[in-house]
């Protein structure tokens, strides 16, 4: 775990951690083959969406639990880059940050991700008192919080196994709103998030790219492309038995 910022009195800092600038054109091959994961799992073809394109509940439920993520992904961005020591790598990665959020506007971030999930949920007639947090959701939270501490294995749970998996996944959520639930109010959401996701995914693959020059492994992206893609797997496999 990177040392926190109150441990940095008493110790010397390697100053090329904190401070050196990063090579043009690091090598991205890694990157290539953990995207190459995400193509693998084709998440667009789940059952879960053959299900979703004929039930209305099963994207209530969908909506519901993806709610339920939405802050605390945001957040697990924020802790991904405090735990990054490099000022130039940090960069790279504030639009990813900055997309998930928005101005402020009469107290109502509206832009923001987790606002536009919430009025597709209102849409929907979810209660603004309580969410059903399902065992799906609980568990690729739990995948998502365990990757954090380790920035290089983080970035690929979260770059491949989230902002490139959703640009496939959205797609076919849509096509299931258009048939079951074309009066939602879930355009919005889902294309803020596919319009902004191939932009995120590069970034994060620019930063796993430029830790390598600071002693990081590539095996460890590679190795949090894997668990994110399949924890995103299995989050669907267990709505679809929610939804039977």
């Amino acid at each position: 775990m990177p040392p926190r910022i109150f441990e940095l009195a008493d110790k010397v800092i390697l100053v090329h951690d904190y401070f050196g600038a990063l090579t043009l054109n690091p090598d991205r091959s890694f990157v290539k083959a953990a995207e190459g994961l995400e193509r693998k799992a084709k998440i667009e073809d789940h059952p879960f969406f053959a299900q979703a394109k004929k039930s209305r509940a099963a994207l209530v439920l969908w909506a519901s639990q993806e709610a339920i993520v939405s802050n605390p992904f945001s957040q697990i961005l924020f802790r991904l880059m405090s735990n990054i020591k490099n000022v130039h790598v940090r960069s790279i990665l504030l639009p990813v940050v900055d997309g998930e959020h928005s101005a402020v506007s009469n107290g109502v971030a509206n832009r923001s991700h987790p606002w536009l999930i919430w009025r597709l949920c209102r849409s929907l007639g979810i209660s603004d008192d309580r969410i059903l947090v399902t065992k799906a959701i609980r568990d690729f939270i739990s995948t998502l919080e365990a990757a954090v501490d380790d920035p290089m294995r983080a970035l690929g749970v979260l770059g491949i196994g989230n902002e490139l998996m959703l640009l496939a996944e959205y797609g076919a959520v849509q096509a299931c709103f258009d048939a079951v639930c074309p009066d939602a109010d879930y355009r919005e959401f889902l294309q803020a998030n596919i319009g902004e996701d191939e932009t995120h995914t590069r970034l994060i693959g620019d930063a796993a790219a430029a830790l390598t020059e600071f002693g990081y492994s590539s095996g460890d992206f590679i190795e949090g492309a894997r668990i994110g893609v399949e924890a995103r797997v299995s989050y669907y496999d267990a709505l679809l038995k929610e939804t039977l």
